[in-house]
């Protein structure tokens, strides 16, 4: 084999393949430069196999974060759609709240109060803000959406807390009040003589009656008309045996001429309740009660005060 100018016997390189006792031997001739390309190709190879296998397992690694913080972001977005469904849903609450708290302020004769404001979550004039107009925001503006929302619904639960706290004392003074009212017969019987000027039975000059007689038979009972408290119990000159009862708002009621006393000073007692029984001591022409019912100190009509 002819050899290039200048080639020398270091400048190659002889491979001889022996094989078994009946071959022959085969010998070959590199030239070590070419090994030396060969051998570059080989290690760039390499090199390049090994820098793309880093940037697939990297691509790989980014892949599946990139798809955990996709299932991330439709978790969230999922979350706050949730979130804004039920922030509407605790607003429309609170509205159905606010109709029925004027529609009893009404009913009380109470001035119905202001509806409170609640446009839809983090709406702005009014506008209502659906659930996937939130999540369209950018993360700031959802964020400030989200915390109008928030405070519009907390002012507006303090509001209707304070309206339904003034409406709940208003109605409990109410049923106070009207448990403290005279409204049943005190006892059975017919009206023999009404509220106002009549002829005294004893004199026959005209007087002020300052309260009803109602005629019975003696021991029938004697209740109390409304809830209240015992003021007085004992004998008044003309009426006999009586009682007074204080029921409060400037309200009191007397019952004369009773056979039984039944209450102490001091005792409650609720509307129905056995106080007394008819009787005719005094100054009485015959078994009746004499009722009578004052407000401020003034006498007024009992008749008007029996719904029964």
């Amino acid at each position: 084999m002819a050899r290039d100018a200048g080639e020398g016997p270091d400048d190659v390189l002889t491979v001889m393949l022996i094989p078994g006792h009946a071959g022959n031997v085969r010998r070959f001739t590199l030239r070590r430069k070419l090994i030396r390309i060969v051998g570059g190709v080989l290690v760039g190879f390499a090199v390049l196999f090994l820098g793309l296998s880093v940037d697939y397992v990297r691509v790989r690694s980014l892949n599946s974060d990139l798809a955990d913080l996709q299932g991330e972001v439709l978790e969230q977005r999922a979350q706050i759609e949730a979130y804004a469904e039920r922030m509407g849903g605790l607003a429309e609450s609170l509205r159905r709240v606010g109709r029925f708290d004027r529609k009893l302020r009404v009913i009380a004769d109470l001035d119905p109060a202001d509806p409170f404001p609640l446009p839809g979550v983090g709406g702005v004039d009014g506008e209502f803000l659906e659930p996937h107009q939130l999540v369209s925001l950018g993360s700031q503006r959802r964020h400030e959406r989200m915390l109008e929302g928030l405070d519009q619904l907390s002012e507006a639960a303090r509001s209707e807390e304070a309206s339904l706290g003034e409406l709940i004392r208003h109605l409990e003074n109410q049923t106070a009040q009207l448990a403290a009212t005279p409204s049943v017969t005190p006892t059975k019987g017919w009206v023999t003589s009404g509220f106002g000027y009549r002829s005294s039975p004893f004199t026959r000059n005209r007087e002020f009656h300052r309260g009803i007689d109602i005629a019975g038979r003696v021991g029938t009972s004697v209740v109390a008309p409304a809830d209240g408290r015992v003021r007085f119990v004992g004998s008044k000159r003309s009426l006999g045996n009586s009682i007074v009862l204080e029921h409060g708002y400037g309200i009191e009621s007397l019952y004369g001429h009773l056979s039984e006393l039944g209450v102490k000073v001091g005792q409650r007692v609720r509307r129905g309740e056995q106080i007394g029984a008819m009787g005719s001591t005094g100054r009485s022409t015959g078994p009746h009660l004499h009722y009578q019912v004052e407000v401020n100190g003034a006498p007024v009509n009992p008749r008007n005060y029996i719904l029964d």
